[in-house]
Order: structure tokens, then C-alpha cells, then sequence
């Protein structure tokens, strides 16, 4: 029995006003529930691959991967083979061929070729002054898919991605490698890592991921640039030290604490000893609030602020910040 049809929300009201067939595509797609019945979900998705406007096939190809309708792999294969011919025009900010390899990634599905010719895939369109790639989303998906496929030769041929002019892409590169053969993937990342990049958050990418896969021999690797003079590589560190959750990493943290002497890394250490969400993290960072500098103190407030359903961690943070001589 088909379900009710759910309120939409305002920004799909219009978004194809000036076609109205597309615009009804889309109104048989969003109504279309948790009750619906599998078979009614197919036949609609299959259509609405098959629709020639962009967004359609956007939102049937995101309704595949969410509903996990491995039926219709064949499908979103043959819309995205559409979507590369004229591609700015047919699908402007590769929306359709980024829904589609999202959903195939989703979907398991094991179309090395798809994915191979995905993570060298780019979409120039014109911005003001130049050109912009919209395919990054693509392909760090395909990356993605590539690495779960099992393809051996998976690392081998992800690393170039490290190298993309996008950083996303180089960002996405890592998470993806990370999923491939654990000793190849961790000596492309330790070279990157010893390479640098422009933008820290990529070597942020593979620090979490060194220890990830590697995190006996990763901590002190990882650890050693708590000590560099770069405060944002060194606040990547911290933050990947803190989300591991090891307690070695919590050790860590708190020997470059006593190392470090100003304000700003020490704020990093901090915000990663709340991410690393153990009572020790936690014991921790209420003795900072009760006896460091004021500074220092806020930021332990701030850093633990997320976690207000923890209704005794925070009697616990306004006891320590009474505590104070000065107020905070």
C-alpha cells in the first residue's frame, strides 16, 4: 500500500519550476515512504533513472543507496554513462554522476572499470574568473568504491589521488587508501605525511588514518609533530591523537602538555583530550578548569560544552569553575 505522501521541504518545492515534467518526476520520488512496498520502490526508482533531467536521476539515484536496492545497479551504471556525454550541460555540478557513485559505493558494487575511470574523472564548468572542477565529490566516492572492491592493485592506483589539485579530493584519497591493504596503505601515507601538502587538513586525513590501521606504530610517529613549529599541523596531530581513543594517545597528549609552554597548542591538546571522551580525558581537563591560566580554563569549558547530556560531567565542570580564584 503506498504511503501517505511526507511534507517536503521548501527548498525541493521548485527546484525544477521552469520544467514541470521533471518537477513532477520529482514529486512521485519524494513521495515515496519507509511503508512503500519494494516493488513499487523499484519500478520508480528504475524511472526515475532513466529521466533525462539531472535532478531526477539525483534523487533516485540517492533513494537507491539509502533503500539499499542492489537491483538497480544496472541502472545507475546506465544513467551515469548518459550523464558524461555533454556533461556541463546534461549535468551541471556533477550532482547526477555524484548521487550515482555514491549509491554504487553504497551498493557494493564491484565495477572496477566504473571506479577506475571515476577517480580521473573532472567536470570544469565557468565561474567568475576561470573554471571550477565539480567532480571532486565523484571521485572521492569512486576512491571509496575502488579500495572496497578488493582490487588488489586498489593503493597502487588511489595514491596519485594524494597529488589531486583539489583538496578534498587529497583528503578523501586518504580515507580511502586507509581502506585498502593495511601495510601497503600505510607506507603511501607515511610518505605523504613526511612529503606535507599545502593544506594540513590532508595530512590531519592521514594521521587519523595511520592510526586507524596502524596504531601501535603510528602513536609515536604521529605524536613526533605535537613538537613542530606548524600550530595547525600540530593541532591535525593532537585532534587524531584524541580520536583514537587509545589510551596511549591520551599519554601522549599529556606528556607534550608539560612540554609545551604556550597558550595555543595547549589549547589543542585540550580539544583533543575531549575527543578522546575517557574518564581520564575527562579528570583531566577538570583539573585544567579548576588550576590553569583563565585562558586555558575556557577552553576546557568550551571543549566539554558538547557533551551537556553527560548531566554529571557538567555538575562536575561548574563545581571545578567555582573552585577558581578567578572566574572564568
Amino acid at each position: 500500500m503506498p504511503s501517505a505522501a511526507p511534507r517536503r521541504s521548501p527548498s525541493r518545492t521548485s527546484v525544477v519550476s521552469s520544467d514541470s515534467k521533471a518537477q513532477a518526476a520529482l514529486d512521485v520520488l519524494n513521495q515515496l515512504g519507509p511503508v512503500t512496498a519494494r516493488a513499487e520502490l523499484v519500478t520508480a526508482l528504475k524511472k526515475g533513472l532513466g529521466d533525462r533531467h539531472f535532478l531526477v536521476v539525483t534523487r533516485a539515484a540517492t533513494l537507491a543507496g539509502e533503500k539499499l536496492l542492489y537491483d538497480l545497479i544496472p541502472d545507475l551504471l546506465n544513467a551515469h554513462a548518459r550523464f558524461v556525454q555533454d556533461p556541463v550541460k546534461r549535468d551541471p555540478q556533477c550532482k547526477a554522476k555524484g548521487a550515482i557513485a555514491r549509491a554504487l559505493v553504497a551498493l557494493e558494487c564491484q565495477d572496477i572499470a566504473f571506479y577506475q575511470a571515476g577517480i580521473v574523472y573532472r567536470q570544469l564548468e565557468p565561474v567568475w574568473g576561470g573554471r571550477a572542477d565539480t567532480a571532486t565529490d565523484l571521485r572521492c566516492s569512486c576512491a571509496m568504491g575502488l579500495a572496497g572492491s578488493g582490487y588488489a592493485r586498489a593503493v597502487a592506483e588511489l595514491t596519485g589521488l594524494l597529488n589531486d589539485p583539489e583538496v578534498p579530493v587529497r583528503c578523501g584519497a586518504a580515507r580511502a587508501i586507509s581502506c585498502g591493504n593495511p601495510f601497503e596503505a600505510e607506507a603511501v601515507l607515511r610518505l605523504k605525511v613526511h612529503i606535507g601538502d599545502a593544506d594540513p587538513q590532508v595530512l590531519g586525513e592521514c594521521f587519523g588514518a595511520l592510526l586507524a590501521i596502524a596504531p601501535d606504530h603510528s602513536l609515536p610517529f604521529v605524536a613526533g609533530y605535537l613538537q613542530v613549529k606548524d600550530e595547525a599541523l600540530q593541532e591535525y596531530a593532537a585532534l587524531a591523537l584524541g580520536e583514537s581513543r587509545r589510551p596511549e594517545a591520551l599519554i601522549l597528549l599529556r606528556e607534550a602538555w608539560e612540554e609545551l609552554v604556550t597558550a595555543e597548542p595547549r589549547g589543542a591538546l585540550i580539544r583533543a583530550a575531549a575527543l578522546h571522551r575517557s574518564e581520564a580525558a575527562f579528570e583531566w581537563l577538570l583539573g585544567v578548569i579548576e588550576s590553569a591560566p583563565a585562558k586555558l580554563a575556557s577552553v576546557a569549558v568550551d571543549a566539554l560544552a558538547v557533551y551537556t547530556r553527560n548531566v554529571r560531567l557538567m555538575e562536575q565542570v561548574t563545581a571545578a569553575r567555582r573552585r577558581r580564584k578567578d572566574p572564568i
